[in-house]
């Protein structure tokens, strides 16, 4: 299917993984350091996750099927639950990006503003699950994606919780393994990490994300070929408590 996707419309995929440290785009190694600096209380790589790749324009209806070979009935709602928890802090990121459920489907849709999900092999085998994002027009700005879980997660809540962190990734954030438990929906691992949706920290991040967008709309990450972002580093249990300031 990877194949199929860059031979028809000659457009890049980004296949996010593991812990993947700040992106750095040829001429903007100085963004990148901005990027780093994070919000405040929100440190970037201790509580917060780096940003600035894939993203959906903002305001962007997001039209999300389910493949309906990949999951059994009862499996549904637990992939539909992170929809509700992104939806509710459209308007506090700023990106006033809601996801609708259309329904289930036979095959992976590739129309303007539509993402899917479904099970298959990800490139790191390692790894959960990945975005595989594209871009008709040769930017950063989402045109269509899916969402590929790993058909090894058969817990019903690491489901939900591995939904929630791609989904993440559909707003410029960035895998951070190294993050503190429970500061962020982006260190995610195969086993429930218990976050159905962002964190405050996340929700600053995107906020930053959106503001940038307005200024630099960067060219599309990895175009032409695919390309498995990081090896990364293994994911490590981290019980220190953390503080997370009030947005």
């Amino acid at each position: 299917m990877r194949s199929t996707w860059r031979d028809v419309f000659g457009i890049g995929i980004l296949i996010f993984s593991v812990c993947f440290p700040t992106l750095l785009f040829n001429g903007q190694r100085a963004l990148a350091q901005k990027r780093d600096q994070g919000v405040s209380g929100c440190e970037v790589g201790v509580y917060a996750p780096p940003f600035g790749s894939w993203i959906w324009a903002a305001n962007t209806k997001v039209k999300v099927f389910i493949l309906a070979s990949s999951f059994k009935p009862a499996e549904i709602p637990y992939l539909l639950r992170p929809l509700e928890t992104w939806n509710a802090v459209a308007d506090l990121t700023t990106s006033r990006v809601n996801f609708v459920y259309i329904g289930t489907a036979s095959d992976v849709q590739t129309c303007n503003n539509c993402l899917t999900i479904m099970r298959g092999t990800v490139v790191e085998e390692r790894h959960a699950a990945e975005l595989q994002a594209a871009s008709k027009n040769g930017n950063q700005l989402i045109s269509y994606a899916k969402i590929v879980l790993d058909p090894r997660i058969m817990d019903l809540s690491a489901l939900t919780n591995a939904v929630a962190h791609e989904l993440g990734h559909n707003f410029g954030l960035l895998d951070c393994y190294g993050c503190h438990k429970r500061s962020t929906v982006m260190n995610f691992i195969r086993k429930s990490n218990g976050l159905d949706g962002p964190t405050p920290c996340d929700v600053a991040q995107i906020r930053a994300a959106y503001e940038e967008l307005k200024r630099h709309v960067l060219p599309a990450p990895g175009a032409p070929s695919i390309i498995v972002v990081d090896e990364g580093e293994e994911p490590v249990e981290d019980d220190t408590p953390i503080v997370i300031p009030p947005l």
